[in-house]
């Protein structure tokens, strides 16, 4: 994530970018004491300093994600960070007697102000930031401009950079990474219906069966129960629940099923469910 994170603010520097003063490269290589002599152009250097997760967007439970095939998937929430970026701008002007560079890195600073100033709220996809995953993509990126801070902090980054004190943007970026984007997808909860009719017959009189799946999970936190038991009630067909928490029964006529799910040390739990008409996440049963 943090790589297509650099990716936004590269392409919104670039982009959203209004001379003057005219547009500075930007770098994300660290500006220590050997990095003055790498810049042949005026440059910002975009420098991720450290990473906190944010908690005010914390979810425990889990996401029930709807499909176009009408079945659903679980899915893990998103974890949000505080990216923390120090930007500096360098002029390829050495300094001395005559000439300064000075004037024009605090120009490309304030260039960079105004472009992050107007794009408080990004959504990657939105400006062609791909391969991230839908996460990613489609969520909203939230940049917080020179959030108070202390002096000593930037101080003691320039210090350990073997750098003077030069002024930096201190910027903080919001993101979400997804724990589960390089995972393959969870099985889905199926509504499987598959009508039989005669061959040749001009009645239109069908039989129709159903197969639906779901999931049974702990309350708290929305863990997978493996072995639990899933019944229906009217028959007493019972089935257990897979590694993943995951059941399904197959062969069921349209119409109100009750199922019971239940697992040892917590509390059962019946519902009935309309199939194959009720919504999906009625096949999740959270047991507490």
């Amino acid at each position: 994530m943090l790589n297509f994170l650099d990716s936004v603010l590269d392409k919104i520097l670039d982009t959203d970018w209004i001379a003057p003063p005219a547009k500075p490269d930007r770098s994300f290589a660290i500006p220590d004491d050997a990095f003055q002599n790498t810049v042949a152009n005026l440059t910002l250097n975009i420098y991720m300093t450290e990473l906190r997760e944010n908690r005010d967007f914390h979810r425990s439970q889990w996401d029930v994600i709807p499909l176009p095939d009408r079945t659903t998937v679980l899915s893990m929430p998103p974890a949000y960070f505080d990216c923390h970026y120090l930007i500096s701008a360098w002029s390829p002007v050495q300094p001395n007697d005559i000439a300064s560079g000075v004037a024009d890195e605090h120009a490309a600073l304030g260039g960079a102000l105004r472009v992050l100033l107007r794009n408080p709220d990004i959504v990657p996809g939105a400006i062609g930031i791909t391969g991230a995953g839908d996460v990613f993509q489609n969520a909203h990126i939230y940049l917080s401009v020179a959030a108070p801070d202390t002096p000593r902090v930037i101080h003691d980054f320039w210090n350990t950079m073997q750098q003077p004190w030069r002024p930096a943007i201190s910027l903080i970026a919001t993101a979400p990474i997804d724990p589960l984007f390089d995972s393959p997808p969870a099985p889905p909860m199926i509504t499987f219906v598959q009508r039989y009719g005669i061959l040749g017959s001009s009645a239109s009189i069908f039989e129709e069966m159903v197969q639906i799946g779901g999931w049974v999970l702990q309350l708290a936190g929305d863990a997978p129960i493996a072995g639990a038991s899933v019944t229906r009630v009217a028959t007493g067909e019972q089935v257990l629940t897979d590694a993943q928490g995951r059941f399904t029964f197959a062969g069921l006529l349209p119409g109100i099923h009750r199922i019971r799910a239940s697992a040892t040390g917590l509390t059962p739990l019946e519902r009935d469910l309309d199939i194959p008409n009720g919504p999906p996440d009625s096949h999740v049963f959270r047991l507490s």
